[in-house]
């Protein structure tokens, strides 16, 4: 790793996650690659501090150390917020130097909207303190930060070109990427969660990002069927079943979203987006045929 380039670690720990997002933004040009990688690393980092640095924890050691962990999921959005918008170094001591550093040298070349790490920081700090998700819309405002945020950044990221001086990198959409692939990011987030259900229940409730409601109406609760669901594959396709058919509202504005992507994009970036979206959609397909 050069340690005299500030973009060095967060494109190790974009490499490193072996995501599809990584993949289809590999093929950006070197300049969009970098910030993707500023962008990702900095939001996968206080990801997996919740998911493995606190939610893995004991119950008992989670209650003892939630303020100091939604202390740091604050810390974290402050920082990354000032460096996007001033190209704010961060303290020698910030835990999440690296990526900080990276998303500050992003702000030289480009310009991004802040506003996804702020509701990425609200998602997070909602699974630091353990709420409550009664329904599915309480599962839907969670979203708003989880993945559409996430996804937004990608967008705009693909969207990025030279301003009107010729300076600065700016997005080429009208209006917030948000509002642009809000019902994509909420599909490719449930084929995400379809996919790692089991897993996920065997790590305990942490990680069953999933509303009440679906356990309820399958006559359990989510702590009762993390207990059960690692020996009872037909127990984790009947939670499947209920959250492709819940998916399935989302399928058809998903896809006027990528379509209506693709006009907007120049060609290379809407293959990029596509290639994407598609394998995550048929694999939605599978598990809504076999529900």
């Amino acid at each position: 790793m050069n340690v005299d380039d500030p973009y060095a670690a967060a494109i190790e720990i974009a490499k490193a996650a072996r995501s599809p997002m990584e993949r289809a933004a590999a093929a950006l040009d070197p300049v969009r690659y970098r910030i993707f990688c500023a962008a990702y690393a900095s939001m996968r980092v206080i990801d997996d501090f919740v998911d493995d640095a606190f939610l893995a924890r004991p119950l008992a050691a989670r209650a003892e150390t939630r303020p100091a962990a939604l202390a740091t999921v604050r810390d974290w959005e402050r920082r990354a917020t000032a460096a996007l918008e001033t190209g704010a170094a961060p303290p020698a001591g910030d835990r999440f130097r690296s990526t900080h550093q990276a998303l500050a040298a992003t702000h030289g070349i480009a310009r991004l909207d802040p506003m996804p790490w702020r509701r990425l920081a609200g998602a997070m700090a909602r699974d630091v303190e353990e709420a409550a998700m009664p329904d599915w819309d309480a599962f839907l405002a969670y979203a708003e930060g989880a993945t559409a945020a996430p996804a937004a950044v990608f967008i705009e990221i693909l969207a990025l070109a030279p301003d009107a001086a010729g300076g600065r990198l700016e997005s080429r959409l009208d209006g917030p990427a948000v509002d642009r692939i809000r019902n994509a990011a909420v599909l490719l987030y449930l084929v995400h969660i379809m996919r790692d259900l089991a897993e996920d229940a065997a790590k305990g409730t942490g990680l069953l990002t999933l509303p009440q409601a679906l356990f309820r109406d399958m006559g359990l609760d989510s702590v009762r069927f993390a207990a059960l669901a690692p020996a009872d594959p037909a127990l984790v396709d009947r939670a499947r079943g209920e959250v492709a058919r819940f998916a399935g509202r989302f399928l058809a504005p998903a896809l006027a979203e990528i379509e209506d992507l693709g006009e907007a994009l120049a060609p290379a970036e809407a293959r990029i987006l596509e290639g994407l979206c598609v394998p995550y959609i048929e694999r939605y397909a599978e598990f809504a045929g076999n529900s």
